[in-house]
């Protein structure tokens, strides 16, 4: 004997309220999803402009090394201008002094 269930009402009613919700959940994952998507270009996008970011500051770093060395010779040729100017002054005082008495000398 078997006997045949009759789906009521309620039972209908229920059934689909469980198919809207679960459609209701499916649509709320997918909205969370196509977030999680955007979010990981977004931190591709930091990552690329970070990697970026480093490599132009290692290029700054290089011209500044480069611009520091060409200012300390810059820096120095005046101190090296003044070195040789002291040099000739001393020279020309002792070469005069060492004349002036060889001329005292020779007369």
């Amino acid at each position: 004997m078997s006997r045949e269930h009759v789906t009521t009402e309620s039972e209908i009613k229920e059934i689909w309220q469980r198919l809207t919700a679960g459609e209701e959940s499916i649509k709320h994952a997918h909205k969370r999803i196509d977030s999680l998507q955007d979010m990981s270009e977004s931190v591709h996008k930091l990552a690329t402009s970070t990697v970026q970011l480093a490599t132009e500051t290692k290029a700054l770093r290089e011209d500044y090394e480069k611009a520091d060395k060409r200012i300390e010779s810059l820096e120095s040729k005046p101190i090296k201008r003044w070195d040789t100017i002291v040099t000739a002054i001393i020279t020309a005082v002792v070469g005069g002094v060492i004349g002036y008495v060889a001329s005292l000398i020779i007369h």
